[in-house]
């Protein structure tokens, strides 16, 4: 036998994130990038996600010999200008778990720089397997479009909603928070949309662009619409933004800019469910959220728990295994698990739940979440009571 001399050795791995219980951070990132041969993939860091969507440009700041010929990529390309701020990390928020990017682009005989609705319905047929939290388009996209010369709802977000509740069905939910174009924008048109996702899917809908603390200029929609999906992912799904600081943001807010745009009042905003801000600070221009009520009229905090037990209560694992005698008592089991976890956590104050046999294949729940709502007002009832003040002689 050979000895072994002594020694210690050093090796590079992967960093797999490991989430506690009430985080639900990935995000799912749709957009035309510079290339037509990546097609999908997930990425926890940005310099690995630029590098592998940048085509045949160089990096913008890549200054190196050896890709000096190479242009750098043209800010046209309004999705790969969108990483900086959707791997973005606050004091506040520890930002995405991971972005699964999905490249509109890809096999396209000649890149654009805007995806369709055909190219969106697309990815979406992409994503339809994969794990994620949160979708972001990556790119500004209209509240409206123009199909036979006449405005209507942009027919991409009927794209969406069709994904939103195919996958919900699959118990596969998340919800969207991307910023919109409101140009052209109608109090009419925004009455379509709220009515379009009533039920469910909305998270945040950014109408208003953010500008970081520090910055000359504010961000583009699009960019914005990234900056708040990153934001809300790093939370758990327990906390609401309503009346929150966002204490990075500065300037920019929803009641200085409408009715400033077009015909739509930022009211007319916060009752559609879009998502809305005020100064809580003019001096400072300290930013807060007014009121993250989505299109359901639910909290946007009450949406993401529903989500989040749902996919909790996903059953994949078991699915197989013998579905015969003991599986409704197993699965009692883990419902209950589930319903003792959440309260502990105060996710949820309550769950009832009913398990119905349908066949020997086939077991059917009935579920009904009981999630706590907000306080939107607080009432201070202040009584004055004068009286002599007695100090030492």
């Amino acid at each position: 036998m050979a000895n072994i001399e002594p020694r210690v050795e050093v090796y590079d791995v992967e960093q797999v994130a490991q989430v506690g219980y009430g985080n639900a951070g990935k995000i799912a990132l749709i957009g035309a990038f510079p290339t037509a041969t990546f097609k999908l993939d997930v990425f926890t860091d940005l310099d690995d996600a630029k590098n592998a969507v940048k085509g045949a440009y160089r990096l913008p700041n890549d200054n190196s010999v050896e890709n000096s010929a190479k242009d750098p990529v043209p800010n046209t390309y309004t999705a790969f200008y969108c990483l900086d701020y959707i791997f973005n990390t606050t004091k506040q928020s520890k930002g995405a778990e991971s972005v699964l990017i999905v490249n509109t682009n890809y096999g396209a005989g000649s890149l654009v720089q805007a995806s369709t609705n055909q190219m969106i319905a697309d990815a979406c047929t992409l994503l339809k397997e994969e794990d994620f939290d949160i979708l972001t388009v990556a790119e500004s996209i209209g509240l409206t479009a123009v199909v036979s010369s006449e405005t209507v709802l942009n027919p991409i977000w009927t794209t969406l909603k069709g994904f939103v509740d195919s996958q919900y069905q699959s118990q596969r939910p998340f919800g969207i928070i991307t910023g919109v174009d409101m140009t052209s924008g109608t109090t009419a048109i925004v009455d379509s949309f709220k009515t379009l996702f009533a039920d469910k899917g909305i998270y945040k809908i950014i109408a208003t662009p953010v500008k970081i603390n520090g910055d000359a200029n504010a961000l583009n929609i699009a960019q914005s619409g990234c900056w708040h999906a990153a934001f809300t992912a790093g939370r758990p799904v327990n906390k609401s933004e309503t009346a929150k600081v966002y204490e990075t943001l500065i300037g920019l807010n929803s009641k200085d800019e409408y009715p400033m745009s077009g015909t739509i009042t930022y009211k007319k905003l916060l009752d559609s469910g879009f998502h809305t801000t005020r100064y809580r600070n003019r001096r400072t221009q300290a930013i807060e959220c007014l009121s993250n009520i989505t299109p359901a009229d639910y909290d946007m905090k009450i949406e993401r728990v529903k989500n989040y037990i749902v996919k909790r209560l996903s059953l994949r694992d078991v699915l197989g295994d013998d579905n015969i005698r003991p599986t409704r008592d197993y699965l009692k089991g883990l419902f209950e698990y589930e319903r003792q976890l959440a309260m502990a956590n105060n996710y949820l104050v309550d769950m009832e739940y009913q398990l119905l046999t349908v066949d020997s294949e086939t077991v059917q729940a009935e579920l009904k979440l009981y999630i706590a709502d907000i306080i939107r007002v607080v009432k201070l009832n202040v009584q004055v009571k004068i009286s002599a003040y007695e100090g030492d002689e």
